[in-house]
């Protein structure tokens, strides 16, 4: 399986976008160097549109700019505010789920798990990543990929004591560790990311 970048979108944002992966002291001096360069820069409101949706690319494992569109469009059929309809089914795709479970270590391994169709939802074998869960929905994995989970949780949960940020289970997720089994709850109503987004900005960039 082939290693994803572990720093290079941190030090494009400034800011370390993944709390439970390791980066080297030269990584993270060059994600300081870079944040007092941007926080001294001024921005025109083209320049912050694209900034914004290339972080929430970024965010969700480089998803095509085409991929985010059609999720605006699906999140315009929505009653209620386009921002959080767009946001929340981000958070409801199968390979986010597989991300914020801690189940895959990156999306890219996430997408690997279910293009070779390694993971289920409702005993049934799904093979786009794009899948978006619904309240119920039970979660299973393979066998041949549950000592990778096991393995990344463990090294997850390692490096998280080493940079001290805490191992919280996605309260949108009924989760047991020891079978490898989740239920997709709800769409959470909040969601926190490591980096300052403004979401109209998001949603004007493709407009």
């Amino acid at each position: 399986m082939r290693k994803q970048l572990k720093a290079k979108s941190s030090k494009t944002f400034a800011t370390v976008l993944w709390k439970f992966r390791k980066l080297t002291p030269k990584q993270i001096k060059t994600i300081q160097q870079n944040k007092k360069k941007i926080q001294t820069k001024k921005y025109s409101n083209f320049a912050l549109q694209l900034r914004a949706k290339q972080l929430v690319s970024a965010l969700y494992g480089k998803l095509k700019l085409q991929s985010l569109k059609q999720i605006l469009h699906k999140s315009e059929t929505y009653q209620g505010k386009i921002t959080h309809s767009f946001f929340s089914l981000l958070e409801k795709r199968l390979d986010s789920g597989l991300v914020q479970l801690k189940f895959a270590p990156t999306f890219l391994a996430a997408r690997q798990y279910i293009n070779h169709q390694k993971v289920y939802v409702n005993h049934r074998i799904v093979t786009a990543p794009g899948f978006l869960l619904k309240p119920g929905d039970l979660i299973t994995l393979a066998s041949p990929i549950k000592h990778l989970v096991n393995a990344n949780l463990q090294s997850t949960y390692s490096q998280g004591v080493q940079n001290q940020a805490q191992f919280y289970k996605p309260i949108q997720f009924e989760v047991n560790y020891k079978t490898l089994e989740a239920i997709f709850l709800f769409s959470p109503q909040q969601i926190h990311y490591p980096a300052e987004l403004n979401p109209e900005l998001v949603i004007k960039s493709f407009r």
